[in-house]
């Protein structure tokens, strides 16, 4: 099985500069305001929880604060664009721009099935893969016995 993480600021180091996610993290909070980076993280994670379950066959963690290890920089790039948007003077580059667009096509495609992700070590089945559950039941027809239906015997 393999780790499913949960995605924290430190993670958006990688994938932004420090000066860039430092303002965004701290410009324009109004007066007992809290860093709203955290609440994007979250949005972010339910919004790919709900793409990967979008595939029956598909299993989430049951801590639903985490994502596959493999789709963190897709997590992290999603959160980056989602989190520009608070302060629009503060401009992504077009790889950054680019990223972001290349995370939600591969979302799509998990999705649809396309592109198998990783279990989690804690695994809850979906609501659609419990529907892929099928047993076969056998039904034995009742025949009533008589010489005709047995041929003359």
């Amino acid at each position: 099985m393999a780790k499913w993480i949960r995605i924290g600021i430190s993670d958006l180091y990688d994938y932004m500069c420090a000066a860039q996610l430092n303002a965004l993290k701290s410009m324009e909070l109004a007066a007992g305001q809290t860093n709203p980076i955290d609440e994007i993280i979250g949005g972010v994670v339910a919004r790919m929880r709900a793409e990967i379950s979008g595939n029956g066959k598909n299993l989430l963690s049951a801590d639903a604060e985490k994502i596959p290890q493999d789709l963190k920089s897709f997590a992290c790039y999603l959160v980056l664009e989602s989190a520009q948007t608070r302060l629009p003077s503060l401009k992504l580059s077009a790889d950054q721009i680019r990223l972001a667009s290349d995370a939600k096509e591969y979302l799509r495609r998990v999705s649809l099935g396309e592109i198998p992700i990783s279990r989690a070590d804690d695994a809850i089945p979906t609501v659609d893969f419990l529907k892929n559950i099928f047993c076969d039941v056998v039904h034995k027809r009742h025949r009533r016995v008589s010489q005709t239906a047995l041929g003359g015997f």
